[in-house]
């Protein structure tokens, strides 16, 4: 099992809604998400009913 602070993991100083935001805007990067992350266009689909 890898350990929480191991080398693949990464940490930001922000809460998980900045996090979000700031990856989908491109203002923040990650090395271990896709390079295609974030794509041009952002699509929210709902996937079960309401």
């Amino acid at each position: 099992m890898p350990s929480a602070r191991g080398d693949r993991w990464e940490h930001f100083a922000v809460s998980c809604t900045q996090f979000l935001a700031s990856a989908l805007t491109g203002e923040l990067r990650s090395t271990l998400l896709s390079s295609r992350f974030p794509l041009a266009t952002h699509e929210f689909r709902r996937i079960g009913a309401v």
